[in-house]
């Protein structure tokens, strides 16, 4: 039984056997990410309709299980009624993630007794379980966050095993691995990054550009992936070998937000009915912006998924061009860029003296990567966007990206006063706490 790629079950002689229905393929899959614990009904059930089960869910549930068992070889011995669910019981070496936990587990204790080839050795084995991402045909809640962990873990160990395999391996067999992972799954951020660091430290700089080049390219347009901004200056943390301490890149000083408002000033010149209209439309941000970008008010949604735009004067656009945090959440974030600056541009003809968006201009050109984009002439010029697709990044609201909109009213009676709401169609979950 395999969950490191598709779903996978083969017989004996190694035949694969076909399990018909997604359903039925939901059920299965959860059952063995259980094994060989019971999962009970109710899991079961939310595994399936997700919170909108029919009331012959339990039912269902029962023939789907009976189905199960005459599929699967030895079906009927395998899978176990237990009080208030079910159990999968298979021998471990029978199901590819108990393998591969198996074998970091032992890895682990390998290089605790200073055995760090044979953790090499252990840990290739393990890795070569891998056939894509895990649970890669079964979508929705609760595998989308299973499937988060166990790519978190598969990169923990690849990077273990590079650590492992510079000391123990030549470092051209090492870059080769990397590479076919690479192949094999190219929206893996942290494994392009162990590649560019190891091509950095082993002395070939213009190969670790290239790759990083190239990653830039195929992961803005990659669906799995959380684009991967690296900071300001995307080859300052090439310098550092695998296995040593990240450097903490030197950001600019943090400045005010600019013009600076009087403390105390922003949300009392926000009337109380857009406050209320932001209120409002929880559980979905909205906010206030002034026409230099300041964020004059923001409902608590805001402030959950946004948590670095907290506190009074926070200026987006700044946050939205220099922030490696917004490098990370907003995906394709050099295309967002590009509308961004347009914008700057076009302030800066209505007003060629405007303070504020001058420093944002000056800024920018001094910033590589949106030096970068200047270079290639790809502003896109506008004043404003209203009804602007995009998805963002937001690990501690949903481990899935959120697809969003963004509407711009302008209320009347209120000139330069801009206000913002984002709908979504797939509204998360907001589960943590602030």
């Amino acid at each position: 039984m395999k969950l490191l790629g598709r779903l996978e079950v083969r017989d004996s002689c190694g035949e694969l056997i076909t399990i018909r229905g997604d359903v039925a393929r939901r059920v299965l899959a959860y059952l063995l990410l259980a094994a060989p614990h019971v999962t009970p009904n109710h899991r079961l059930i939310d595994a399936v309709w997700e919170g909108d089960e029919p009331e012959s869910a339990i039912d269902q549930i029962r023939k789907i299980v009976s189905r199960l068992r005459r599929e699967l070889p030895d079906g009927t011995d395998i899978i176990r009624t237990e009080p208030g669910g079910y159990r999968i019981l298979l021998p471990p070496e029978q199901i590819d993630l108990v393998v591969w936990r198996e074998a970091i587990q032992h890895s682990s204790l390998l290089i605790q007794e200073g055995r760090r080839r044979e953790a090499l050795e252990t840990l290739s084995q393990g890795l070569d379980l891998w056939r894509g991402r895990a649970l890669a045909d079964i979508a929705g809640h609760p595998f989308a966050a299973e499937a988060v962990a166990l790519h978190e873990e598969r990169s923990s160990a690849l990077e273990t095993w590079c650590q492992l395999g510079l000391k123990e391996l030549e470092t051209s067999t090492v870059i080769a691995r990397l590479r076919r992972e690479i192949h094999q799954d190219p929206a893996q951020e942290k494994v392009w990054g162990i590649l560019i660091r190891t091509l950095t430290s082993s002395g070939r700089k213009l190969e670790a550009i290239e790759e990083y080049n190239r990653m830039r390219k195929l992961l803005a347009g990659s669906p799995h992936a959380t684009p991967p901004m690296p900071p300001t200056d995307p080859h300052r943390n090439l310098e550092r070998p695998v296995g040593s301490r990240p450097v903490t890149p030197p950001h600019r000083k943090p400045e005010p937000p600019r013009p600076l408002l009087p403390k105390g000033s922003a949300r009392r010149r926000v009337p109380l009915w857009i406050q209320e209209l932001l209120r409002g439309h929880e559980p979905l941000p909205a906010y206030v912006l002034d026409g230099h970008w300041n964020v004059l008010h923001r409902n608590q949604a805001m402030e959950r998924w946004f948590p670095w735009l907290r506190g009074e004067g926070t200026n987006l656009l700044s946050w939205a061009l220099f922030s490696p945090s917004a490098r990370t959440v907003l995906h394709a974030w050099d295309e967002h860029a590009m509308v961004y600056l347009g914008i700057v541009r076009n302030a800066l003809r209505e007003d060629p003296n405007d303070p504020f968006f001058n420093s944002i201009d000056a800024d920018a050109v001094k910033d590589p990567m949106i030096s970068e984009i200047l270079a290639r002439d790809d502003v896109i010029d506008v004043s404003s966007r209203s009804g602007h697709h995009f998805t963002l990044s937001l690990p501690q609201i949903t481990p899935e990206p959120i697809n969003v909109v963004s509407h711009v009213l302008q209320p009347e009676g209120h000139r330069g006063m801009r206000v913002v709401i984002l709908t979504s169609p797939q509204t998360p979950s907001e589960e943590t706490s602030e």
